[in-house]
């Protein structure tokens, strides 16, 4: 099985690092015909990127002729390009795609996944949602339940701020500390105003509610005006929280109180809890970073060669 990877930044040198380091028996037939990035294309699997070709991922796909794209690339939310069309293109191909990248599937997610269906390929994203804390893989081992609603806290670096301020700091003190940290962009927009939680959410619930909506479809605040006094005052805590079930799915800043399990999710970890009719099921654990990003897609890569899809695909 050739593997052909888009983008090779932090992520893209940590999911090939998996690769190699990990000795499982799913891997023994799988190599990386080719790593493209926007310098160009290397048609080599080696940890300095030496382009080959100066061409373009979709350009690519024809040169590698991959059984698999790794997309690793960043994030355009305007348009999802050019991400977008090259989950087109492979899909149409019998190529499947594995996935670190929202913004396709934020903006387009049920012509993703129509695209899959009807050409019998397959999609895989873990790593959009919690990197590689279980999310959208733990969908796979729910069969039959009956979600009725999600709820969490899918933003670290908000997170991280929040946390920071209900011991002391001000919103600018705990930002620029998540920034030299590493926890925060130099531009932390799409973070801050609940643009990054949303892009997440509107996955979950076009996952566990196949509602197909795109981001332009969620409700969505941030915490750049947040005001916690009043909340510390009665022991409370203030969250980003992400919510959807099969009617709404928002994203604002909510007053919890310690009784909530979220109430205890601090720093830049991450939380989903899953309410179901059989039971209420919490996942906890970091939402970033390059090696759990990579790692989702190392996790959903095994899966593919196991087999496995989403439910209902």
């Amino acid at each position: 099985m050739k593997l052909m990877l888009v983008g090779y930044g932090n992520v893209g040198k940590a999911f090939r690092k998996l690769l190699h380091e990990k000795k499982v028996k799913e891997l023994e037939n799988v190599k990386i015909a080719g790593i493209v990035t926007t310098r160009g294309l290397m048609l080599k699997d080696q940890e300095e990127f030496v382009p080959d070709k100066k061409i373009n991922a979709l350009e690519a796909l024809d040169e590698v002729q991959p059984d698999v794209v790794v997309d690793m690339a960043s994030a355009n939310y305007k348009t999802g390009e050019p991400s977008l069309s090259l989950y087109l293109s492979a899909l149409k191909r019998g190529i499947h795609v594995i996935t670190t990248n929202k913004a396709p599937l934020a903006l387009k997610y049920k012509e993703i996944i129509n695209t899959a269906i009807s050409h019998g390929s397959k999609i895989f994203f873990q790593a959009t949602v919690m990197s590689g804390t279980p999310s959208i893989n733990l969908y796979r081992i729910l069969p039959a339940m009956k979600v009725r609603k999600i709820r969490g806290i899918l933003n670290g670096t908000t997170n991280y701020i929040l946390t920071r301020m209900s011991q002391g700091l001000s919103f600018n003190e705990a930002l620029k500390e998540a920034q030299e940290l590493g926890y925060a962009e130099r531009d932390p927009t799409l973070d801050i105003n609940g643009f990054d939680a949303a892009g997440k959410i509107t996955i979950l619930s076009n996952v566990y509610f196949s509602r197909y909506i795109s981001i332009n479809d969620v409700k969505f605040e941030g915490i750049g005006n947040i005001e916690i006094g009043d909340a510390l005052k009665r022991g409370n805590k203030i969250k980003l929280i992400a919510y959807a079930d099969e009617k709404e799915t928002y994203v604002k800043p909510m007053e919890i109180t310690k009784e909530d399990f979220l109430y205890n999710v601090d720093g830049v970890n991450n939380a989903l809890e899953i309410e179901s009719d059989i039971q209420k099921i919490t996942i906890v654990g970091p939402g970033a970073g390059p090696l759990n990003a990579a790692y989702g897609a190392f996790s959903d890569l095994i899966l593919l060669l196991r087999g496995e899809n989403l439910p209902g695909l």
